[in-house]
């Protein structure tokens, strides 16, 4: 009798710790898995669209950048309707659409690589005689790649209607040789009479 209630227990203390393990097996598979995708969402390439005004002047750009730390393979972007840079519709090579980025896949775009695609000025995008068929204000860019194996598709909505009477962060840089050519301008008439 006392062998059998031994054995009994035992039978419980060991069903306890099968349980007991099995439950460690599981929480470490889940700290496993969630380790590996931190890793590859800190390790893949990251593919942004945005548009981007150039300081003190509207005219707008596109920029289609790697910000991720690995190259994206085999990447294909994709314009959901034509748009014609600068309004020059009767351009066709003007359409980005059709040109090469969005329609020949790019092998490699390594980490930190960037496209910029002139789109057009502020009076040709949003003036009373824009062309909203050949100058979209709205429209998507779809891009296709691959990392590690996996294949990503990710659709941006650009949206261009925000972009009137923004104004983009003032370069210093600019703004000095701004002052330094009116400065110059002043003396030229000095230095006309003078020579």
């Amino acid at each position: 009798m006392v062998i059998e209630s031994l054995t009994a227990i035992l039978v419980a203390i060991t069903g306890v710790y099968a349980y007991i393990t099995h439950r460690i097996a599981k929480a470490t598979e889940a700290s496993v898995a969630a380790i590996n995708r931190q890793s590859e969402a800190s390790l893949r390439p990251y593919i942004t669209i945005a548009p981007f005004g150039r300081p003190k002047a509207l005219f707008l750009y596109l920029r289609i950048a790697n910000n991720g730390r690995t190259a994206a393979e085999n990447l294909r972007l994709n314009l959901d309707r034509n748009f014609f840079q600068w309004g020059k519709k009767e351009l066709p090579e003007r359409n980005l659409r059709t040109q090469s980025a969005f329609t020949l896949p790019i092998d490699n775009f390594a980490p930190g690589a960037e496209l910029l695609f002139g789109l057009g000025q502020g009076w040709v995008l949003f003036g009373a005689d824009a062309d909203p068929i050949s100058t979209p204000l709205q429209f998507n860019v779809v891009a296709t790649y691959e990392f590690f194996g996996k294949k990503v598709e990710e659709t941006t909505h650009v949206d261009l209607r925000p972009y009137p009477g923004s104004e983009g962060e003032a370069d210093s840089l600019v703004e000095e040789l701004e002052r330094i050519r009116k400065e110059l301008e002043k003396l030229s008439p000095t230095l006309a009479r003078g020579a």
